[in-house]
């Protein structure tokens, strides 16, 4: 199985560490192909920046879709997943939503630990799209800091770890979700330092892309939308929108 891990950010550093975390955890028979978006911005931290993101990530999967068993969006709010599915018939990974679900299976409630509180009401609505406001037990991020993408874990580890801890002693979180590409591999360096499990959102995604891929496996393809022309959009989605070419 082939599977992309699409990063929407076209920050290179960014996918790097996706990379190097998920292919830890693929199985021997999966392809993991790492890619960085070469439009768009260089790391999303709003829903206006979301917002144009997602239709950019629809114009790339539109142009390499027929490469790959599966995709991974792999931006924690998800950018263009709900409209991805609807447009194509191969199986589409969020990154946030694999992590919120794989967290289920550790715990009663989650707690989603971040880098920068910009993104509290993006998150929060990715938790109520998926219905688990029932099991969420807050987001918590570090106040007033603005740093580089690449130096969050090295220079923020005591702040990050204590953030998680209240989530746990304050909030009631059972398991812990570090969100956001750039805290990748984060898991593995602050495991000892906190007492319940961790989610890591790649390796949560390539998880659940490969488990995806097996039960797609003997379903129908079919379009999914009525054919509509459109004017000025992407070629590649236009004619994927009008039914010129294959969505699966």
């Amino acid at each position: 199985m082939k599977i992309l891990l699409y990063n929407p950010n076209t920050t290179v550093s960014i996918t790097e560490k996706l990379y190097e975390t998920a292919k830890l955890v693929v199985s021997g028979e999966t392809i993991l192909v790492p890619k960085t978006a070469d439009k768009g911005f260089p790391y999303i931290s709003t829903k206006v920046e979301a917002q144009i993101t997602g239709t950019l990530v629809l114009e790339k999967i539109a142009e390499i879709h027929s490469e790959y068993d599966a995709i991974i969006i792999a931006a924690f709010g998800d950018p263009g997943l709900i409209a991805a599915r609807t447009l194509f018939n191969l199986p589409i990974i969020g990154l946030g939503e694999a992590a919120m679900l794989s967290a289920c299976l550790f715990g009663k409630k989650f707690s989603i630990i971040s880098f920068t509180n910009a993104m509290a009401s993006w998150y929060e609505e990715s938790v109520e799209l998926l219905g688990l406001q029932s099991r969420y037990a807050g987001f918590r991020a570090i106040d007033g800091v603005n740093l580089s993408i690449d130096k969050i874990q090295s220079l923020q580890k005591k702040s990050l770890i204590e953030s998680a801890n209240d989530a746990i002693d304050i909030d009631g979180g059972e398991v812990v979700i570090f969100a956001g590409a750039p805290l990748s591999g984060f898991k593995k360096i602050v495991q000892n330092k906190i007492r319940v499990p961790i989610i890591d959102c790649a390796e949560a995604a390539v998880k659940q892309a490969e488990l995806a891929i097996a039960m797609n496996k003997n379903i129908i393809n079919k379009n999914k939308l009525p054919p509509k022309i459109s004017i000025g959009i992407d070629k590649n989605l236009s004619e994927l929108i009008s039914h010129k070419t294959n969505n699966g």
